[in-house]
C-alpha cells in the first residue's frame, strides 16, 4: 500500500526560502550599523565559517603557488648570471693586472627577504629585511635588487633590520651619468600628478645631461657600491640654485615589485679568489 507525501511542493517550498531571505534583508537593511555588525559577526562565525575557512585555504594556496612560480625564474636568472659571473670576475682581474690598476673595493652582496611596512596612511616608505646569509650587519645598509638602488637598512638586531625605501623623505645617495660627465645627490620627489620620481641635485651647472641618460651609485660615502643603476634622466627641473640645476630621474626600481632582494656588505669578501696572472 503506498501512502502520499505530506508536505509543500518544491515550488512552494523554493517559494518560502526566497521570501524568508527577502524579510531578512529588509530587516538587516532597516537595522542600524551596530547591530548589523553584530548579525554579521554572527553569521560569520557560526553559519559561513565553514566557507570562509574555504576561501581563505585556497586564496593562501594561490598566493604560495604565485610566489614559487616567481622563485623559480628567478633562480634560474640567478642561474644563468652565475654561470658567467666567474669568467667575468677573473677577466676583470686580468685587465686590471695588465694595465696596473689597483684592485676594485671589496664587498659582497647577499640575499634577504623583504617585508614592506604597514603604512597608517597612504603607503609606507619603510619596510624589514630578514636573511640567513649572514648572521648580523652593521648599518647603514644598501638593499637593491639585480634591477637596481631600492633603499637603505637604518636599522637592525642581529639578521632582521628595518629600513627605508627611495621614497622615504631622508632618502640620498650619491650618483653619477653612466659616462661619468655628471655628479650629484637623488633624493624623492613628487610631482604635481602625485608620481613618484627621483631628482638629481648639485649638477654643475655647465654640464648637460641629456634625457635618457643612465644614472648610477658612485660610491661616495661607502654605503652603496659604484654603479648600482638609479634610473634614467627624464628631463631638466624647472627650478635651478645659484651655479647648479637638477634632473628628473625616473627609478630603476619601485617599491613592492621585489620580495627577494639584495643586500651589500662593504669591506666583506667571498672565499673564491680567481687568477690573476695576466697569462702569454
Amino acid at each position: 500500500m503506498h501512502y502520499a507525501t505530506v508536505g509543500r511542493p518544491k515550488g512552494q517550498r523554493d517559494l518560502v526560502v526566497a521570501l524568508t531571505c527577502a524579510v531578512c534583508a529588509v530587516v538587516l537593511a532597516g537595522l542600524g550599523p551596530g547591530p548589523t555588525l553584530t548579525v554579521t559577526r554572527l553569521l560569520r562565525t557560526t553559519v559561513l565559517r565553514p566557507f570562509l575557512a574555504t576561501h581563505e585555504l585556497y586564496r593562501t594556496r594561490a598566493g604560495l603557488v604565485s610566489r614559487v612560480e616567481h622563485l623559480s625564474r628567478e633562480r634560474d636568472l640567478l642561474a644563468v648570471r652565475a654561470q658567467t659571473s666567474d669568467d667575468l670576475e677573473v677577466e676583470n682581474r686580468r685587465l686590471r693586472a695588465m694595465l696596473d690598476l689597483p684592485a676594485r673595493g671589496s664587498g659582497i652582496y647577499f640575499v634577504a627577504e623583504l617585508l614592506p611596512g604597514r603604512p597608517h596612511g597612504g603607503e609606507s616608505s619603510r619596510f624589514i629585511v630578514n636573511t640567513q646569509s649572514v648572521e648580523e650587519f652593521d648599518t647603514p645598509l644598501a638593499i637593491a635588487t639585480p634591477a637596481g638602488l631600492l633603499g637603505v637598512v637604518r636599522s637592525a638586531i642581529g639578521s632582521t633590520g628595518t629600513g627605508d625605501y627611495w621614497t622615504h623623505p631622508d632618502f640620498r645617495a650619491a650618483v653619477v651619468t653612466a659616462d661619468g660627465a655628471a655628479t650629484g645627490i637623488v633624493r624623492p620627489f613628487v610631482t604635481s600628478d602625485g608620481e613618484q620620481l627621483l631628482l638629481m641635485e648639485g649638477v654643475p651647472f655647465r654640464t648637460d645631461v641629456p634625457a635618457g641618460a643612465s644614472v648610477v651609485t658612485s660610491g661616495v660615502g661607502g654605503v652603496y657600491p659604484r654603479g648600482l643603476p638609479v634610473g634614467r634622466v627624464l628631463a631638466e627641473h624647472e627650478a635651478q640654485l645659484g651655479w647648479t640645476h637638477s634632473f628628473l630621474v625616473e627609478p630603476a626600481v619601485r617599491p613592492g615589485q621585489e620580495s627577494v632582494v639584495l643586500g651589500w656588505l662593504p669591506g666583506a669578501s667571498t672565499d673564491f679568489v680567481p687568477e690573476t696572472d695576466p697569462g702569454p
